[in-house]
């Protein structure tokens, strides 16, 4: 391979994690995770948002290194780690000049992405339109994760109705979450995981079923209302060290498209 094209991918969370796992295996090692301040990811065991809160953070014998500037990317490649920056993203994109944008945060509420960002944009999941918002966008839900659309938007989530969204706590309301619970704590339903503090209202968040904390917001983290503060799982192979299935998934479809889009495939010849 020749030089490897700078690739920018928004968010560190699991699934970003995944796919920079799965990039940098197949070789692309000029790749740049953007982040915010607070992360708000549970599964910090499989997540490159931890290098935020820890300076630096190992996923799978893959290193990442939080930086405050975009300058030191290089410096960071040179070791084999990938940077994990907090900066402003306009600030990041101009030092970066991506030829690869990949919007990996899986929000909710979309930030605004544009096909001006780089000369491919790929958007995961739902809330961004093929050929609008991004030249690309993948499919994010479990019954098609992966699958790519040269137009239209992705299939909405499944939500609560998703059979695992029993394993999932959620904050009622804004707040700052708080909690002397550890990942890997096995705890009984109803059991207290920690509270949310509503200005002088402190709400108690109790476990939603009998089983592991396989993710766990850090203690002191702001969160929004309907936000993931914690998640369970009974399952005896799975660790808080367990990466999921879909990470895995869009990580290999998310590789598999590069280097397809990188080879002047016409599938994607969409400039």
């Amino acid at each position: 391979m020749t030089q490897s094209p700078p690739i920018f991918i928004r968010g560190a969370g699991e699934m970003a994690t995944g796919i920079a796992l799965h990039l940098a295996a197949a070789g692309f090692d000029r790749l740049v995770l953007q982040e915010c301040p607070h992360p708000t990811a549970i599964r910090r065991a499989v997540c490159f948002s931890e290098a935020v809160a820890a300076g630096r953070w190992q996923v799978r014998g893959k290193n990442a290194r939080h930086l405050n500037v975009p300058e030191e990317c290089p410096s960071c490649w040179e070791e084999g780690e990938i940077p994990v920056l907090t900066c402003a993203e306009e600030t990041s994109l101009r030092a970066v000049c991506p030829t690869i944008f990949i919007e990996a945060t899986l929000r909710k509420r979309p930030v605004p992405l544009g096909k001006h960002l780089a000369s491919l944009v790929l958007a995961l999941g739902p809330g961004f339109t093929a050929g609008q918002d991004a030249h690309l966008v993948m499919e994010t839900h479990p019954a098609h994760c992966g699958e790519i659309l040269v137009c239209g938007a992705a299939r909405p989530p499944e939500g609560e109705h998703s059979p695992a969204a029993v394993r999932h706590l959620r904050a009622p309301v804004d707040g700052r979450f708080h909690t002397e619970c550890r990942l890997g704590d096995h705890l009984e339903v109803g059991s207290p995981v920690g509270f949310l503090q509503t200005g002088k209202d402190a709400i108690p968040l109790y476990a939603p079923m009998s089983g592991m904390l396989r993710g766990l917001l850090r203690d002191g983290t702001p969160v929004r209302q309907g936000g993931k503060v914690a998640d369970m799982d009974d399952r005896p192979h799975i660790t808080p060290q367990t990466l999921s299935s879909r990470a895995t998934a869009l990580g290999q479809a998310v590789t598999r498209l590069v280097r397809q889009w990188l080879q002047g495939d016409d599938t994607y010849a969409f400039i």
